[in-house]
Order: structure tokens, then C-alpha cells, then sequence
């Protein structure tokens, strides 16, 4: 194994460690930064991902003619770590989820006319994005198999009815990949559809409080009564939703521990700095073997996370699926 970091990419990452540094981590420490929802305000949103699209820092998970870097997943892992050293990171430079994920998937499997239509605008920044597959019980969840949202066919359209929740991003998103049941075949029965925020036939029923920061548009319940969608807007082809889900699902599993170890590694800069300077009792806090003890074992956790998550990225860069490794990471 070979986790050795590319000069292009070191450059990239201290690219993104002083724009951090310089933009992200003085907005963090003033309250009014903040939305309603504990996320970074839109309107500071769009002048940073300015400056970051200037810069060479945005949408670096996607091929270059795709317009993004030039980055393999090992890179990645390397550049979604300094990137979330602040919770604002992400959004600045287009590689927050969902759209990163549903980016990656569009331009894995969408058709030329599916990339332009759908995938080129989340790329600009110009719409967000939404993945569409969880159900409440008795529906699917973490077993896509029970799934209970049907399309069903009629001339050049599919006709979808059905009830989702917990769907990051959708209070503010334009453009959709839904999962629901074409048929009973258990391997073959799920197919993935786009659609857009403005058809007519579905709608956002409530968002749904979650603990701690959320997304930009939250987690919302999602009602479909008649939605049409166009058999063009089909991704990949009918019955293989399975594999759309899993194209999408499993690198975003390792994105999101890439993006951990970013916020991982600055909360132990934060309880460090803390421990230096408070004192106790007449010493300080980082002068108590108890509190050295804990933040070393901290500081090995994050390293075991970011050799199992670099590990996986190493096998995905090799050809491999890392099922195995992105289960551990």
C-alpha cells in the first residue's frame, strides 16, 4: 500500500488548509454567520464559492471535463479532510452532500443528454440536488427490498406513487434521483428516475428536526400522487436501481468518513488549545497525565480512522469495490 500524497495534491490541500484558515474559520466565530438551521448564512455562501471556483478548489471529486480537479480517491480523502476543517468547508467548494454523491453518480452513469440536462447545472452551483429512497415503516429503509414507492408504466411516461422521508437536501433542491419499485423481482424489481422540482404530482409534506446542524434544505417527508416522469428520465435503465443505489451509495459512505476526520482533527485542535491555557487547581489541564492520556488516545482514533478510510480509497484507486474496507472505514 501506498498512501504517498502526489505534489499536485499537497499543493492542493495547503490551497485549501489557508482558505480554511483565511475565510472559513473567522466566519465560524461569529454567531450571525449562522442560519436558522446552524449552517453557514446563503448569502456568505455565494461570494465564497466565488472565491473558491477562482481559486482552482471546486468540484475536485469530478474529472476534469467534467469540471472538477484531477484528483483519484486517495487524493480526495486527502482534500475532503482539510476542506471540512470547518463545518462551512464543504458547501464553499460544491463537495457537500448530497450533491457531491449525486454529482459522482450522474456523471458515472447519466446518458450525454441526461449529464447536460441534469448533472451540468449542480456543477455550476446553480440547483442542489436530492437522492430519493428512504421510506417510513413498513417501507424501505436500510433494506431497499421494501421498498413500497412504484412507478408504474403508462405509453412514455412512468407514474410514481408513494411516501418517502428523511431526504437530505430537499427543501432546497431542483433536481431529483428517486429509487422506487417497477416490479416484484428482487434483484431486478427498483429503477431510478430524475425529475424536477416543478413537476407536478409530488410534495414536500413536512422538514423533519433533526439533532445538531443540518444540510442546506434539511431532511423532509416527501408525498408522490400521480408524479410523471418521462421515460428519458430513467438512469441507466429500468430494473437496475440496485445498482444505481449502490454506484451512489458506497463512495459516499467513504465521503462522508473522509469529511469526519476533518472535523475530527479540529475538535482535538479546539480541546488542546483549551487544555494549554485553562488551569486548576494550580495546573494546567494538559498538564494532568488524565487529559494527556485522553487526548492521545483521541489523536489515535483519528489516525486509525484516516489509515482504514485511506486504505479503501487506495483499493477504489486500484480498481477494486473496498465493500470490505468502506464497512470498516
Amino acid at each position: 500500500m501506498d498512501f504517498s500524497i502526489a505534489p499536485h495534491v499537497a499543493d492542493i490541500r495547503d490551497k485549501i488548509d489557508a482558505f480554511v484558515e483565511a475565510h472559513l474559520l473567522p466566519l465560524e466565530a461569529d454567531p450571525a454567520s449562522f442560519d436558522a438551521h446552524e449552517n453557514i448564512r446563503l448569502d456568505l455562501l455565494d461570494d465564497l464559492r466565488a472565491r473558491a471556483r477562482a481559486q482552482g478548489l471546486w468540484c475536485l471529486q469530478l474529472r476534469e471535463e467534467t469540471g472538477g480537479g484531477v484528483l483519484n480517491k486517495v487524493g480526495m480523502a486527502v482534500a475532503y479532510e482539510a476542506m471540512n476543517r470547518s463545518i462551512f468547508g464543504p458547501a464553499c467548494f460544491n463537495s457537500a452532500a448530497p450533491d457531491d454523491g449525486n454529482m459522482m453518480l450522474l456523471e458515472a452513469l447519466g446518458t450525454p443528454a441526461q449529464k447536460d440536462r441534469w448533472l451540468k447545472p449542480i456543477v455550476a452551483g446553480d440547483v442542489r440536488s436530492a437522492f430519493v429512497m428512504t421510506e417510513p415503516h413498513p417501507g424501505g429503509g436500510s433494506d431497499p427490498g421494501m421498498m413500497l414507492t412504484t412507478a408504474t408504466r403508462d405509453g412514455g411516461d412512468y407514474v410514481i406513487h408513494g411516501h418517502k422521508w428523511f431526504i437530505t437536501g430537499a427543501d432546497e433542491a431542483a433536481h431529483f434521483i428517486l429509487l422506487a419499485r417497477t416490479s416484484d423481482d428482487p434483484r431486478r424489481g427498483h429503477t431510478a428516475f430524475l425529475f424536477h422540482r416543478d413537476d407536478p404530482g409530488w410534495k414536500i409534506t413536512r422538514r423533519i428536526p433533526i439533532m445538531g446542524p443540518e444540510e442546506h434544505g434539511g431532511h423532509c417527508e416527501l408525498a408522490f400522487d400521480g408524479l410523471r416522469i418521462p421515460a428519458a428520465n430513467v438512469l441507466l435503465e429500468e430494473g437496475r436501481g440496485m445498482k444505481v443505489t449502490q454506484t451512489r451509495l458506497g463512495p459516499a459512505r467513504l465521503t462522508h468518513c473522509m469529511r469526519w476526520l476533518g472535523l475530527a482533527k479540529r475538535s482535538v485542535e479546539i480541546a488542546t488549545a483549551y487544555a494549554e491555557t485553562r488551569e486548576g487547581f494550580g495546573i494546567r489541564l494538559a498538564d494532568r497525565e488524565s487529559v494527556q492520556v485522553m487526548l492521545g488516545d483521541l489523536a489515535a482514533g483519528i489516525e486509525t480512522g484516516r489509515l482504514l478510510t485511506m486504505k479503501a480509497a487506495w483499493e477504489i484507486d486500484r480498481g477494486g469495490y473496498a465493500q470490505k474496507e468502506i464497512s470498516m472505514a
